[in-house]
């Protein structure tokens, strides 16, 4: 299983990961993290991913073309038992059930993580992700959910708890 996380903030979900049992099992080879900063897909340099929202309002809305590339990478020439996840509040709940499923039916789980103001709507319909929530919850990003998926789903794994 690998799980590709895309994030401005990586560095916050690596040490996670990397410890305990995932990290055992990321070093037995039963699964895999790789993360992927949109901003290494940007074209100016000062790798901005961030504009006002076209109808106004408050804060910064994340650029699409990023994100999209960022998915791409991730995604490869893979087009079969990859499942795209894109964490939102009004999104299906994330179950236990869910995460046994996702084990079985797919070999890649990528995970969009938004910030602030959130990514462009364009990101979610263009990939097909499945907009998931955590719980009635508002987080500063997606990189939370993404670790308690990335957990819930690695326990999953035949092999990995023993």
């Amino acid at each position: 299983m690998k799980f590709h996380v895309i994030s401005l903030f990586p560095e916050t979900v690596e040490p996670y990961v990397t410890s305990s049992i995932l990290g055992r099992a990321i070093e037995d080879k039963k699964m895999a993290v790789k993360y992927y900063n949109p901003r290494d897909f940007t074209k100016d340099k000062w790798r901005r991913i961030d504009r006002r929202p076209y109808a106004g309002g408050p804060g910064m809305v994340i650029e699409a073309e990023p994100f999209l590339k960022a998915v791409a990478k991730a995604k490869g020439k893979k087009e079969k038992r990859v499942k795209t996840v894109f964490f939102a509040t009004d999104g299906k709940q994330f179950t236990n059930t869910l995460a046994r499923k996702w084990a079985k039916d797919y070999d890649d789980i990528i995970f969009i993580c938004g910030r602030y103001e959130g990514i462009d709507a364009r990101v979610q319909k263009i990939t097909k992700a499945e907009k998931i929530s955590i719980g009635p919850v508002v987080l500063t990003g997606g990189e939370i959910p993404a670790m308690l998926v990335i957990d819930a789903v690695a326990r999953q794994i035949p092999g990995i708890l023993g």
